[in-house]
């Protein structure tokens, strides 16, 4: 049985097949290693810069690695120098964040835990509350094994969190 692939590939393996028949057969014929790079080189995909594997890096790093990296950047002088290029946040969102990309943080998780207890309300619950449907299990997932929230959902539960404070 062949590995099965990420994503579909049939689709570009035909449109390369198609278009680019010379790229196809260096393909098959093992000169161009990778279909990726077969569609770069028809012009098809653009080249993943070095910005874009940081970030992919990232976002797949644990908060353990996470944490690591950024004492190596503040120990390099990295987080000092891109600090100072950065312009401070303004002064309409003084509140700490409470998510590192699109990961909750673990301080985060604790006082949503406590809310939850308080108020007698399951994750689906806040969803629901903030609006989201009540069976999405995003949330459930990210407090219960670390999963990625989407952007609108942390945006939705930082605004949920200021409001609970102020209750």
């Amino acid at each position: 049985m062949s590995k099965k692939t990420k994503h579909d590939e049939t689709g570009d393996v035909q449109r390369l097949k198609l278009d680019f028949p010379d790229l196809h057969a260096d393909l098959l014929a093992g000169r161009i290693p990778s279909l990726r790079k077969a569609l770069i080189a028809a012009g098809l995909k653009d080249e993943r810069t070095r910005l874009d594997k940081l970030k992919n890096s990232w976002t797949k790093a644990s908060p353990t690695e996470r944490e690591t990296f950024l004492k190596w950047l503040s120990s390099n002088g990295a987080i000092e120098m891109a600090s100072h290029e950065v312009d401070p946040p303004p002064a309409s969102h003084p509140a700490a964040p409470i998510a590192s990309g699109r990961y909750l943080l673990p301080e985060t998780i604790a006082d949503i835990r406590a809310i939850m207890n308080r108020r007698r309300m399951r994750a689906n619950d806040i969803m629901a509350e903030m609006g989201f449907a009540g069976d999405d299990m995003s949330l459930t997932r990210a407090l219960s094994k670390g999963a990625s929230l989407r952007l609108s959902v942390i945006a939705a539960l930082e605004t949920w969190l200021r409001n609970d404070a102020a209750d």
